[in-house]
């Protein structure tokens, strides 16, 4: 192999120090790089508002992306962001004679048709679960796709501290959670609060505990707005209801949910589903709809599964039809059936206890099998196999991507007029293709 080739290690693009799931899911991966002596340098990207929360990779962290010295560039990043990062890469990122592989995280079972394109971009994917792995499995055809099950690294310091977050010593405190600058149409938290509500329509021997991430983010509005005022007027409504809006650095989150007894994702989907396997590395028994990325994690021993239903996506602003131009669906979880979990799990504290230990002996060895990261091992095979693999033109590729996405732009653009507009539009196009040209004054 040629001598100018970089070393093996890996360049590790992404938001290494934002307060979202993308950049702890980063930071939790390059723990295990460190532990293993991977070679590896950071290029942290900007997340606004968000970034700078988490410090603690500054030292690996570069400046500016030439000056990432290593063989593979590994982006872990949302699939929504995709497009963006390959058509628009970090200013001097070097692409030419390294492994450029892409780390998505998704939700649904179908793309958009252009991501495909997008995908055939990169030398591989590495995706978080099976979910994640056979949605693009199915649609970018040609690049290989590893798993990198996630590890989760539980600070020793992490203990329960309910004063430190003034809530009540004597109850049993339900814990739910959303970030409203995502989608909380897919975290679905209404319904879990609904699952509360039916359990215990009057009991003071269960809390509730909210937790909303980013919530005073300055770019808060529309939707995302609605959903965070709606869940305001659910806490004024119910005394049992606690929201706690402060940011918190890892390990003071970890204690806020050490400070809890059970945990609720009525989801209606998940590439992963961080929190709730948070809660079982911490021994917190977790109710939970029964579909996509959690199910890496989760059975029915360890776990109370709750059944669901399919259903078209609705209201939701990032994964409507009309956003991804696909027809998309998810689960609808049975809320009568997280009601019924809950009430057994308040009520059999035995069971309650039993379920907790199970859940921390599994998720200690899902982290530990996720802490090998044998991923990496394999994209240093498809690098030291490189010269024998089919060559591919990235440039070619590139072109094809951004084609791709101006048609997908182009059509989403049509589907928001109404069929008369169309009609206008496609006939002046086509008078303008066929006849107005020739009337157009031909410049000098």
């Amino acid at each position: 192999m040629s001598q100018e080739s970089p070393p093996f290690g890996i360049n590790v693009i992404g938001y290494s120090s934002a307060n979202i799931g993308l950049g702890n899911a980063l930071r939790q991966f390059v723990a295990c790089f460190i532990e293993r002596g991977i070679k590896i340098s950071i290029l942290d990207l900007d997340a606004g508002e968000r970034s700078k929360f988490d410090n603690r990779l500054q030292y690996l962290t570069v400046e500016h992306a030439e000056e990432l010295p290593y063989a593979v560039n590994l982006c872990i990043i949302g699939a929504l962001d995709l497009s963006e990062f390959v058509l628009n890469p970090p200013k001097r990122l070097q692409t030419e004679g390294r492994l450029n592989v892409a780390f998505p995280w998704w939700e649904l079972t179908d793309i958009p048709p252009h991501w495909s394109d997008v995908g055939r971009v990169f030398d591989a994917l590495v995706t978080g679960s099976d979910f994640v792995r056979n949605t693009f499995s199915t649609h970018v055809p040609g690049v290989p796709i590893l798993v990198a099950p996630h590890p989760l690294h539980i600070p020793n310091n992490v203990k329960p501290n309910r004063a430190r977050f003034q809530l009540p010593k004597d109850k049993l405190l339900l814990y739910i959670g959303f970030d409203p600058g995502s989608d909380p149409a897919r975290k679905n938290p209404f319904s879990a609060v609904e699952a509360f509500k039916r359990a215990f329509p009057s009991s003071l021997d269960c809390h509730l505990v909210i937790k909303v991430n980013n919530a005073n983010d300055s770019d808060l509005k529309g939707k995302r707005l609605e959903y965070l005022e709606r869940m305001y007027a659910y806490v004024n409504s119910d005394a049992r209801i606690h929201l706690i809006q402060e940011r918190l650095p890892y390990e003071e989150l970890l204690s806020l949910y050490a400070s809890c007894d059970v945990f609720m994702s009525l989801h209606r989907s998940e590439g992963l589903g961080l929190v709730p396997l948070e809660a079982m590395r911490l021994g917190k028994p977790v109710i939970a709809t029964a579909w996509s990325g959690n199910m890496s994690y989760m059975n029915y021993l360890n776990s109370c599964l709750v059944s669901y239903e399919f259903k078209e996506i609705g209201d939701s602003y990032s994964y409507s039809k009309e956003n991804l131009g696909i027809n998309g669906f998810w689960a609808e979880p049975d809320i009568d059936q997280a009601a019924a979990w809950l009430r057994k799990l308040v009520e059999d504290s035995q069971f309650r206890l039993q379920l907790g230990l199970k859940a921390a002996a599994d998720a200690k060895k899902y982290h530990e099998q996720a802490s090998k990261t044998e991923f990496v091992d394999e994209l240093k095979a498809i690098w030291e196999s490189r010269e024998f693999l089919p060559q591919r033109d990235r440039e070619s590729l590139i072109n094809q991507a951004r084609e791709s996405k101006l048609r997908f732009e182009y059509d989403k653009y049509l589907s928001k007029m109404s069929p008369f507009e169309r009609f206008v539009h496609k006939t002046k196009q086509e008078l303008d293709r066929h006849l107005l040209w020739r009337f157009r004054k031909t410049e000098l």
